[in-house]
């Protein structure tokens, strides 16, 4: 009974020890700022963070995220101020992350490698095909 419980207990260890090397350090984080409504919802909506895992950059979205579906929502790294972006300037200075599938809840994209995450100072959610701004966080 003994030697079961200790070997439980270095299991147990282990995976904390685990989990906890591989959770990634967070660099920046905030809320995201819908730039528009529509019926009375917010076009963007939850908190969001990027650590640095490995040597790699990831954009976390969680568990409270909320997009308006649409066409070609994609999200950016914008040198701009978050104050100063809107639905024509959104995408020019930028760096483009990703075309968003997921609308709702809990995602994790990587930031492509090269990307200095410290040279931008908003994370841009833009329909690029309407020039419509979804919605914009300060890093």
């Amino acid at each position: 009974m003994k030697k079961t419980l200790l070997t439980l207990l270095s299991l147990f260890s282990l995976i904390v020890a685990t989990n906890i090397a591989f959770a990634g350090e967070t660099i920046t984080e905030g809320s995201l700022e819908g730039a528009f409504s529509s019926w009375g919802k917010p076009s963007l909506s939850g908190d969001w963070k990027i650590i640095e895992e490995g040597g790699k950059h990831f954009i976390e979205l969680a568990d409270n995220f909320k997009a308006k579906k649409g066409p070609d929502v994609k999200i950016f790294l914008s040198p701009t101020e978050a104050s100063n972006i809107d639905g024509d300037n959104a995408a020019k200075g930028s760096v483009f992350i990703k075309q968003i599938s997921n609308f709702n809840g809990k995602s994790r994209i990587e930031i492509p490698a090269g990307i200095d995450v410290s040279q931008f100072n908003s994370l841009v959610f833009h329909c690029e095909e309407y020039s419509k701004l979804w919605g914009v966080s300060s890093l």
